[in-house]
Formats: C-alpha cells, sequence, structure tokens
C-alpha cells in the first residue's frame, strides 16, 4: 500500500480522483489499514485502535485475494469474509468482526470508493455451530461470576492472607520459563486480587494506580497501565472510565499497608504505578493463574480475573445498589451494559421484591 496515501492530500481535482482511483482499485485488507490510518488513528482510544490493526491483520490472513470492489453490492462475498472469521471464532467476536467490516464499507461507499453495500440478511455464522451437546453444554454452564458465599469467602481470604503477607518479607515468584528472573511478588499478586474483588476495576486499570490516587474513601481512575505492549501509562478505555470509586476503609487500609510494604523492600519506583514490580513485566494470563490456584484452594468454581468484575456487578445488584450508581462505579456512561450483562439478576430481585411487597401489604 502505498504510504503517500496516508499523507496529507493535495485536493486538486485530478488528484482527487486518482486517489479515488487507486483505493477502489485495493485489495480489501490494504484498503482496511488504510481506513483506519485515516480515519481511526488520533480519533480513538489506542487500545481500541489496536484492536482495529488486529482486526485488518485477521483480515489479511483469510482473505489476502480479497478486493474492495469485490464486496461492492456483494451479499455473497460479504457473508463469505464474515464466514471465514466464524468459523474459528464465537458468535460475538463474529458478530465485532461484521459491524467493523460494514463500518469501513460504509466510509467507503460515502467516499466513492464503491458503490453500495448489501448488508440485508447477513447471517452470522459462527464456531457454536460445529460444536457438539457437550461443549455447547460446557460453555453455557460456565462460571459467569461468583455467588454471594463464594464471594463472601473469597473476599475474606483474601483479605486476612494479604494483611497476613504484609508483615512478612517479599515473598517471590518465579517464572518456571525463566528461573533467574523474578516476576512480581506474592503480596502485589493479593493486592491486585483485592482490589478487583473490593471495587470492579478493569486489570489495567487496577496495576495504572498511583499511590496519588488513592484518598480514605476513593480511588482516582484517570489512567491505565498498557500491560500489552509495555509502553507505560496508557488512556481509559473511554471517557466514562474516569471516575472517582467509592472504596470501604479495608481495602483503603490494605493500600496504603501494601505502599508501606513496597517502600519498606525497595520495591517501589517513582516513575511506575503502585503494583508494578521494577524491571518485571505482569500480564492478565499470570494474574488469572494465581486467582485460579486460588479458588481452587478455597473449592471454589474458577473465574477469570475480569468475572471479579461481573461479580462485583452482581453483588451490588442482588443487594438492592441502584443502576445508575453501579455504572458510575464501574466507568459505564449508562446502564444499557448491565441490563444486557446482568437483565436476569434485574428480573430475580423484581420477584424478590414482588415476595416482599405481598409480604408487607398482604
Amino acid at each position: 500500500m502505498s504510504e503517500a496515501l496516508v499523507a496529507q492530500p493535495n485536493f486538486s481535482a485530478d488528484t482527487i480522483k486518482g486517489a479515488q482511483k487507486t483505493i477502489s482499485r485495493m485489495k480489501f485488507c490494504d484498503y482496511f489499514e488504510w481506513f483506519i490510518k485515516n480515519y481511526k488513528e488520533g480519533h480513538i482510544r489506542p487500545v481500541t485502535i489496536q484492536k482495529w490493526f488486529t482486526m485488518a491483520h485477521r483480515i489479511r490472513e483469510l482473505a489476502p485475494d480479497l478486493h474492495l470492489k469485490d464486496l461492492e453490492n456483494s451479499r455473497l462475498a460479504l457473508q463469505w469474509l464474515i464466514d471465514q472469521f466464524g468459523k474459528t471464532h464465537r458468535r460475538v467476536s463474529t458478530m465485532n468482526f461484521k459491524t467493523m467490516i460494514v463500518h469501513s464499507l460504509r466510509y467507503a461507499v460515502e467516499d466513492g470508493y464503491i458503490e453500495g453495500i448489501k448488508t440485508k440478511n447477513i447471517n452470522i455464522n459462527s464456531i457454536e455451530q460445529t460444536w457438539n451437546h457437550d461443549e455447547l453444554q460446557k460453555v453455557v454452564n460456565q462460571k459467569k461470576f461468583l455467588e454471594m458465599g463464594e464471594f463472601n469467602k473469597l473476599k475474606g481470604y483474601i483479605d486476612f492472607k494479604l494483611e497476613e503477607m504484609l508483615d512478612q518479607e517479599p515473598i517471590l515468584s518465579v517464572n518456571p520459563l525463566l528461573p533467574d528472573k523474578i516476576v512480581t511478588t506474592e503480596q502485589t499478586y493479593y493486592m491486585i486480587i483485592s482490589v478487583g474483588i473490593h471495587t470492579g476495576m478493569r486489570f489495567a486499570e487496577v496495576i495504572g494506580l498511583t499511590i496519588d490516587d488513592i484518598a480514605p474513601n476513593k480511588i482516582d481512575v484517570n489512567k491505565t497501565w498498557d500491560y500489552k505492549t509495555n509502553t507505560g501509562y496508557a488512556l481509559t478505555k473511554n471517557d466514562s472510565s474516569i471516575r472517582k470509586v467509592d472504596i470501604d476503609s479495608t481495602l483503603y487500609n490494605l493500600l496504603i499497608k501494601y505502599s508501606k510494604f513496597c517502600d519498606e523492600n525497595n520495591l517501589s519506583r517513582d516513575d511506575l504505578p503502585l503494583m508494578i514490580d521494577p524491571d518485571t513485566k505482569l500480564y492478565n494470563a499470570t494474574v488469572n493463574e494465581k486467582l485460579y490456584k486460588i479458588l481452587d484452594k478455597l473449592n471454589i468454581p474458577r473465574v477469570s480475573y475480569h468475572k471479579l468484575r461481573h461479580t462485583y456487578v452482581s453483588v451490588m445488584l442482588s443487594n438492592g445498589i441502584q443502576m445508575n450508581y453501579i455504572a458510575k462505579q464501574v466507568g459505564h456512561s449508562n446502564t444499557n451494559m448491565i441490563n444486557k450483562v446482568y437483565g436476569h439478576l434485574q428480573k430475580e430481585i423484581e420477584e424478590r421484591e414482588a415476595s416482599r411487597t405481598n409480604a408487607i401489604f398482604g
């Protein structure tokens, strides 16, 4: 793909016609990358840009010879492309793939590179359709969040164990692939998990915290830590993710004690977040493995770190906390996502409240 097409264009009639002709002849994988660089970069968050480029890479793998013109008013070509992706991806991911593809094609129509697109009656065929009954049931029955009793058991254990460990020397965790390199401390793992339990914050938000973000009853979420490409501090997922999260005294005291523990053991550095040990790399998958071991020890079904966020919301809903407040706590601009993910819980709560109302007035 020509780099000249990404540069600021010369707006003469001949230049515009020439560019349109060149872009119209592009392979779709090249057009999709051109679209990202010209219409997305600089306008959306880096974490979202990375998702777009990941999708561009998949398109190049799946359909290296498909041209932009092949998708012009061709339902069959669009369906074929989506089907190729769906062969190895779940339904939600395939729906997202379709949305991004169609979004880029609508721009191509508006810019005059193709005449139109056909999007009606496009089917979402995904890998689930190849699964047998047992495979489907395994996914359906997969734990989406912890029940109240499980949540309380995990929270109590983590808080007590962390309090105990912060009075000890650093417990060093070694990467079996790099036995001579210290990855991080057990205290850090437990602190990260504790913050997730108490706040429902996203992983990148938690490990991006500094001591200045922590107050007696609030955490100021204003940045993240780029643990994927290790470029340092990064923006939050979106504007609504910038927020102040109300916290309890237990978590505040643990965070302050952890900060002192880091200072006393030379584990803190002014240019690093609170929970990033110097000269180490921390990954979501590593924290997940640590969480799984703890859950196994407590005889609690496994959930990922992100599912602690789901658990946080479900616990608040179950205790009658208003949705608008919950949305603000977890960084959503409205209650739509909570309704979508936790609608069944809301129904259970309404049924419970109906029973209570009957008991009062019956």
